[in-house]
């Protein structure tokens, strides 16, 4: 095998730049609009092979001087230079030292950063998500609650993967499943789908900036009040889930990415890829009980008026 670099020095065979979104409390009641998802969390991580020692290297992670950022791990410096901030990172510091660190790789390891955006927030979202659940208010020991999901691509997506799941844990009493989808001719009751279907080779699923996909989706709540032990009137119905990937540079948003040696040359890197993942779960009202009223009978007459 022929070695990366000539003088054997490591090299980045991936970079992955992820940005999550979610709404303030991860929920939305009846209907979602697009401002209501947030960038929160950037994460960065990175593949590094073809390394004998990580010793004086370091990460340097640069995001326009008017982001705010903030960290849970202590960066080496953070500074202002021109109109960006950076931070660095010592990379040892950053190895995935939980899990197999131990097992031998020849000359492999991870590395993972993770930092959380503070408003005001930058334009980072790639698809717009917008969903609605119809009837926002359901009543009955049986109901099904439609939820329209719209996609809107505002740049070109590479890969993308839709999981929508009902609350698997809901209160005593209550029972909560998907029982149809616009993409699956589905028999029975499930938990959680995905598009597009697993299977292997994985199929590829992208969008095109202005285009749009829709899905619908059905969600069957059946209440037994006999078992429930308190009546909570919001209910989780639906958990949205969007991961999208695309082709990305070192330098491109959410933040520039390298990894820089003692002298302040930066390693080689393979490829980059941007992700993001919107998530939302959405809320209905929901009562087993429903008052109807039933029409009144005039009253008789018993003597009749002369």
């Amino acid at each position: 095998m022929k070695p990366d670099t000539l003088d054997g020095s490591p090299v980045l065979e991936y970079l992955i730049k992820e940005v999550s979104f979610s709404t303030c409390d991860n929920k939305f009641f009846g209907e979602l609009e697009s401002e209501m998802l947030i960038p929160n969390n950037v994460s960065i991580y990175g593949k590094i092979k073809n390394a004998t020692s990580l010793r004086d290297y370091h990460v340097r992670a640069e995001f326009p001087a008017e982001t705010a950022v903030a960290y849970i791990k202590q960066p080496l410096s953070n500074s202002l230079e021109n109109d960006r901030r950076v931070l660095r990172y010592n990379l040892e510091e950053l190895i995935n030292f939980d899990d197999y660190w131990w097992l031998p790789l020849d000359g492999e390891t991870e590395f993972s950063l993770r930092l959380n955006l503070l408003p005001p927030f930058p334009d980072l979202r790639p698809v717009r998500m917008e969903m609605a659940c119809r009837p926002d208010v359901a009543v009955g020991l049986e109901a099904d609650v439609t939820t329209k999901i719209r996609l809107v691509a505002e740049e070109d997506v590479d890969h993308m993967m839709l999981k929508l799941a009902a609350p698997m844990h809901s209160m005593p009493g209550l029972f909560i499943a998907i029982a149809g989808y616009s993409e699956d001719t589905i028999t029975e009751l499930r938990q959680s789908i995905v598009s597009p279907e697993r299977s292997f080779p994985f199929p590829r699923l992208g969008l095109k900036k202005g285009k749009s996909l829709e899905y619908e989706v059905r969600t069957r709540i059946a209440g037994d009040p006999s078992n429930m032990q308190f009546l909570k009137c919001e209910q989780d119905i639906l958990a949205a889930k969007l991961i999208t990937l695309s082709d990305s540079t070192p330098s491109g948003l959410p933040c520039g990415v390298a990894v820089e040696n003692k002298n302040g040359d930066a390693i080689p890197i393979h490829r980059t890829v941007k992700s993001t993942i919107l998530q939302a779960t959405g809320q209905v009202m929901y009562s087993p009980f429903s008052v109807r009223r039933e029409p009144k009978t005039p009253a008789e007459i018993a003597v009749p008026a002369a």
